[in-house]
């Protein structure tokens, strides 16, 4: 998978794309959420953008025609830890998180892909203060190993 720098329009882009198409495509009614909410404006994101990251991401993760297995099926624990990270920034974590939570149901229903990366979300980016704290030490766990996906 491709490597965007943290924090950059492309990785908020991404994070935007896998919340649309974790649960198999992504539908008209979660792009105008996203337009309508806003936060595209706000994070420095165009709908051109936002299209050529979700095509980047079809590539990326070998989707092509064929949908016998979902985005879901094929990100790994580390994939999501992985992106997610790529956002560090409290603002636009804050930012994402709630588009996120949005895009998750807007077709009123919550996929476990969906739940998955919204769950990874909150693990890297929340604390008992809320969205946005210090990164712990490289070498502590950031999540109990009971607490991994498999």
């Amino acid at each position: 998978m491709r490597h965007y720098e943290t924090n950059s329009p492309q990785a908020l882009a991404r994070l935007l794309a896998l919340a649309m198409l974790i649960d198999g495509m992504a539908e008209d009614v979660e792009y105008e959420l996203l337009e309508r909410s806003g936060v595209l404006g706000a994070l420095g994101i165009s709908r051109e953008r936002l299209d050529s990251v979700l095509h980047e991401l079809y590539q990326d993760m070998d989707l092509g025609t064929s949908m016998t297995r979902t985005l879901d099926q094929r990100l790994t624990a580390g994939d999501l830890s992985q992106l997610v990270g790529e956002v560090t920034d409290i603002g636009h974590q804050q930012a994402l998180l709630l588009a996120m939570m949005r895009v998750a149901v807007a077709n009123e229903q919550l996929s476990s892909g969906e739940a998955r990366l919204i769950r990874e979300a909150l693990v890297q980016w929340t604390s008992d203060v809320g969205i946005g704290h210090q990164p712990l030490p490289a070498n502590m766990p950031r999540r109990r190993l009971a607490d991994r996906a498999a």
